[in-house]
């Protein structure tokens, strides 16, 4: 599976129904193709989130969460943006500020915080299952994928992590002003 194949799937598993059911969808997906394209999904899923692991996509997530971001949430909000498809990975990864035009970010924005609910929540954790439930309702094995990513060389992150120092909120703000000011009036 190359990236086109990836984002064929990521984005229609999107188009065809509601957020709730994005994983499900995308799981069935996987499974109905040959075992190689399950574990080449992963790869590609991988080789996706890499390029998000920096303190920009950090401070996109913080502008967008209110700064109420953790490891956890910071690896799920990456699968969220994932979820959005190829264009939104691109913006994060080279233009963040410009995500203030993406629709779903503006309906994060129109919405309180307090009024999100789980289907507006900006996360995708299962994303993180989808290629291993598949892997395993093709093999029967529940750690399979594992095994065949280890078998060659390959282990998948679990969470962000990267080397360059977090932004302040100042440097947040000079350098994605239209998003900090997006999410500022939505508070």
């Amino acid at each position: 599976m190359d990236a086109d194949g990836f984002w064929d799937l990521v984005e229609s598993s999107a188009a065809d129904g509601p957020a709730c059911g994005h994983a499900e969808r995308l799981t069935a997906r996987l499974a109905g193709l040959p075992l190689p394209e399950v574990l080449e999904f992963q790869l590609r899923l991988d080789e996706a989130r890499a390029p998000l692991d920096t303190p920009g996509t950090l401070a996109v997530a913080k502008a967008v969460l209110r700064d109420w971001v953790g490891d956890d949430g910071l690896w799920y909000f990456y699968g969220w943006l994932l979820g959005l498809g190829r264009e939104a990975h691109h913006l994060a990864v080279h233009a963040p500020d410009v995500l203030a035009d993406h629709p779903a970010f503006r309906r994060l924005a129109a919405l309180p915080r307090e009024r999100w609910d789980d289907h507006d929540f900006p996360e995708w954790e299962t994303l993180n299952y989808c290629a291993h439930e598949a892997y395993e309702q093709l093999t029967g094995e529940e750690d399979g994928l594992e095994e065949a990513l280890e078998a060659i060389g390959h282990d998948s992150p679990c969470n962000a992590e990267f080397d360059e120092p977090v932004w302040t909120p100042e440097q947040r703000a000079a350098r994605l002003p239209r998003l900090t000011a997006l999410f500022a009036e939505a508070t």
